[in-house]
């Protein structure tokens, strides 16, 4: 699983931002829940529940059918008791046209302040609308809750404040709702600008309508404003060599579009159609990701690719390749084809849209490899060290000779004596310290106690060697 779907609540905000900036839409008419004028935004407000599934974060949120019959149940919870129980209202747009659903139960739940609200559907129109309503961005879809009064109706939108979840990303929303397979009918409309030819598709039944494809895929950040890329090592257990250890790179790229481009598209579609919309894509028939990697063009077949939301994906290669996609990371030369590739999009019945794909990173952080290290556990080689002594150091007619002596190096303490005066000890050396200093040489830390027949005794602790054949005293 790429890491950066492990949280699904930060990942949705970053995908709602880059939405906005990317595919922005025009402001629908306003509905009664929506357009109440006492908001409590500020006093009264409401969050869709989270909970943890095999360690992964999700909203409480699921659909359910009977065959004839469809149902969307959610949790969420307000920040302050409210004298009655709410309402709760999906509100969104289909086609610029402005709806609401209205949630037929809500119910109190055993911890404060937490209700469960029910939508039933018992038309096949009504799914549709909730399906497009959740996966569409272009619907704007909020969910309201909101109270009655005697003299008026008050609401908060809840958070997420966009109801928008992408198919790919959120199936378990999806699991009772699924999908029809796409039916759009396209016309193919190439347009130019600056020189250059772009391709729109035209809907063939509603043709105001006009389909784009973002320009490129890119590195996405975070809330933190640091690049979602990171990589990881694996070794197995006892692994002795750095031959033996993998490197996974996990990103997550955003689409980006030239509204330059899209404002003189809209304009020339609008010549001939005045009340033309343009309309970008969420998923095509076909989405195939092709990534340049050391061993050449590569499909990347486990990517999970939404052209509004953005891919998440990784790759595992062998950690001696780790310093040559790090330094592609920051390449500028225009025959560097290293991290490089293209998004095929493909609709039935057309030749397939190739969008560029670029993994990179700013020159600022070309010094910090470790920013972009992630590891839940260590991650070693085992080296074996040989510690030696000599055993006349033990014979009577040495001036003062050692009865025993005790090394301690990591977790293990062995006696070295006359019987044994040599001893083979086996230590782990970080993956990371190798990577990322292959000139430096291991330093390796012990103590030692000299016990003499005298009954005297002497510790030298905090020894260090970079040698791994040790001769003690």
């Amino acid at each position: 699983m790429n890491i950066f779907l492990n949280n699904l609540v930060a990942l949705n905000q970053i995908i709602l931002q880059n939405a906005r900036e990317q595919f922005p839409v025009a402001e629908g008419k306003h509905l009664r829940y929506r357009a109440a004028q006492a908001v409590l935004a500020d006093a009264l407000t409401a969050k869709v529940c989270t909970e943890i599934i095999s360690g992964e974060t999700r909203y409480e949120i699921a659909t359910s059918t009977d065959g004839t019959s469809w149902k969307m149940m959610l949790n969420f919870a307000l920040s302050q008791p409210v004298p009655q129980t709410p309402y709760v209202v999906l509100s969104f747009s289909t086609f610029g046209n402005a709806e609401e659903m209205v949630f037929d139960k809500v119910m109190e739940t055993e911890t404060e302040n937490v209700y469960q609200a029910e939508l039933e559907l018992n038309e096949l129109a009504q799914r549709d609308a909730l399906l497009r309503a959740l996966s569409d961005f272009d619907a704007q879809t909020t969910l309201v809750v909101a109270l009655k009064t005697d003299h008026s109706i008050t609401n908060t939108i809840t958070d997420p404040k966009v109801f928008y979840f992408a198919e790919n990303y959120y199936p378990y929303i999806y699991q009772g709702i699924l999908p029809p397979p796409a039916r759009l009918q396209l016309k193919l409309l190439p347009l130019v600008f600056q020189n250059v030819t772009y391709n729109y598709y035209q809907d063939y039944v509603l043709q105001n309508y006009l389909y784009y494809l973002p320009d490129t895929f890119e590195v996405g950040l975070g809330t933190d404003l640091k690049p979602m890329l990171s990589f990881s090592f694996s070794a197995p257990d006892n692994a002795t060599k750095l031959d033996q250890v993998n490197v996974t790179m996990d990103y997550f790229l955003l689409p980006k579009v030239n509204q330059a481009r899209i404002a003189n598209a809209r304009d020339q579609f609008t010549q001939k159609h005045p009340d033309g919309k343009l309309i970008p894509f969420a998923n095509a028939d076909t989405l195939a990701l092709q990534l340049e990697l050391p061993a050449g063009k590569t499909e990347e077949k486990n990517a999970l690719i939404n052209l509004q939301s953005g891919v998440a994906d990784s790759f595992t290669l062998p950690v001696s390749q780790f310093v040559t996609i790090w330094d592609a990371l920051f390449s500028k030369s225009p025959q560097s084809l290293l991290l490089k590739g293209e998004l095929e999009v493909q609709f039935k019945g057309f030749n397939p849209d190739k969008l560029p794909v670029k993994i990179a990173l700013d020159d600022k952080y070309k010094d910090k490899p470790l920013d972009f290290i992630t590891q839940s556990t260590p991650v070693d080689i085992s080296n074996t060290l040989t510690f030696k002594s000599d055993p006349q150091a033990y014979s009577s007619s040495g001036p003062r000779p050692i009865e025993r002596m005790l090394v301690n190096i990591g977790n293990e303490t062995f006696e070295l004596n006359k019987t044994n005066p040599d001893h083979d000890a086996i230590v782990k050396v970080s993956v990371i310290d190798l990577i990322l200093h292959p000139d430096k040489k291991p330093v390796y830390t012990y103590d030692l106690q000299i016990r003499y027949v005298d009954g005297g005794k002497v510790e030298r602790n905090n020894q260090t060697t970079t040698f791994e054949i040790i001769y003690v005293p």
